[in-house]
């Protein structure tokens, strides 16, 4: 089907197996970025009459139509004028999550200070607890655990509080896996939140992750 002269296209639209071949053109053009649902008119010659086009509302209705001639042309060898390019645009329904993602830790010492930064996303927005204190090697899980509800504070604009209770680790079978009970203080009253996570390569990432899975499904019902 490559490579068909453009003033045989009459020819080639009447064949027996035109109605495929259509069906092909249109599955190509659905296969562009942004192309949601197309479909071939035809006039009375059998020739494009018009192609209507139906696209997401974040891509440029301009540089679609410049893509469809551009396909038709090197794919099947067949000229259209842009005016014959008719698209509609359609909103995209965009979710929002309340969930929050673990980005980065970054726990830094210098002499007696030590600095732990969290950062957690949302949405393409970065919350940031940041924690400054004395330097003490058997304090920094409940330093990474107050980074980490302050910045889980700061994405809920501080309407609520965080007390950390208890962290813990314990065995299953062959793994480590750390617990953490929480506190979730607001109007309402205080609230108790528990979270786990497996213990993998550094046990204070794996302590914000148990932080989030304690955390996240009461902000998700929030």
């Amino acid at each position: 089907m490559n490579n068909i002269p453009v003033n045989d296209f009459r020819n080639f639209i009447i064949s027996p197996q035109f109605a495929s071949k259509v069906k092909d053109i249109e599955k190509s053009i659905n296969s562009l970025n942004g192309v949601l649902f197309s479909k071939i008119s035809l006039d009375n010659n059998k020739e494009i009459k018009e192609i209507h086009i139906i696209t997401k509302d974040s891509y440029s209705p301009k540089k679609i139509s410049r893509d469809i001639e551009s396909l038709l042309m090197a794919k099947y060898n067949i000229a259209i004028d842009y005016r014959k390019i008719s698209i509609a645009q359609v909103t995209e329904e965009k979710t929002y999550s309340r969930r929050l993602k673990f980005t980065d830790l970054l726990i830094t010492s210098e002499g007696d200070n030590l600095q732990v930064v969290i950062k957690l996303e949302n949405n393409n927005k970065v919350f940031e607890g940041k924690i400054n204190c004395v330097n003490w090697e058997k304090n920094r899980e409940y330093v990474v655990t107050r980074a980490t509800l302050e910045a889980i504070t700061s994405f809920l604009s501080g309407k609520v509080f965080f007390q950390a209770e208890e962290i813990k680790r314990v065995n299953l079978d062959d793994k480590e896996v750390v617990l953490i009970s929480i506190n979730l203080i607001n109007a309402q009253g205080k609230e108790n939140l528990v979270g786990a996570a497996l213990i993998e390569d550094d046990p204070h990432r794996s302590l914000v992750k148990a932080i989030l899975q304690a955390v996240n499904r009461r902000i998700l019902v929030k």
